[in-house]
């Protein structure tokens, strides 16, 4: 089964194991589309499911419309926080102990092949990579040539 087909799990989500490296992000999100409350409520119900409630998430207030100052799930109040200076590409949710998750956040219209190589990518026990960076990087693609993969690492194939 698919992560779209589990039980309680309409999220995109991906998340470091708890023993990764800290870096700059501790997974990542991928929303189906920019509606803020449809969103920030199925990636709500899924980190309940899978780490416990949280109690805030604060989101750039440049990228979301504006939404409700607190959103109910799953029987738990969530306070959301707009700001200006927060990282764009990423939302950050407070749990009850105080503990931050930061997640990077992969735009809507991100195509399947990327949206889900990074994903994959921000989720890696050893990842230090800057949400730019993992925005930025290509994923490898399974449909390219080996002859157009020789040639774009700098070989030449000769005129027939």
């Amino acid at each position: 089964m698919g992560p779209d087909q589990h039980p309680g799990s309409a999220a995109r989500l991906t998340l470091k194991p708890a023993t990764g490296t800290r870096g700059f992000v501790d997974g990542a999100w991928w929303p189906r589309s920019t509606d803020p409350t449809t969103e920030f409520t199925s990636l709500l119900t899924a980190l309940t499911a899978i780490s416990g409630p949280m109690t805030r998430l604060a989101y750039n207030l440049t990228t979301w419309d504006p939404v409700p100052r607190k959103l109910r799930v799953q029987g738990h109040q969530v306070r959301l926080e707009g700001f200006h200076t927060l990282d764009r590409r990423t939302v950050s949710l407070t749990e009850p102990s105080g503990h931050h998750v930061v997640l990077l956040v992969i735009p809507a219209d991100t195509t399947e092949l990327r949206g889900n190589a990074v994903l994959a990518r921000a989720a890696e026990h050893d990842n230090v990579a800057s949400p730019a960076e993992l925005l930025a990087e290509e994923p490898t693609s399974t449909e390219e040539s080996s002859e157009s993969r020789w040639e774009s690492e700098g070989g030449h194939l000769l005129p027939a």
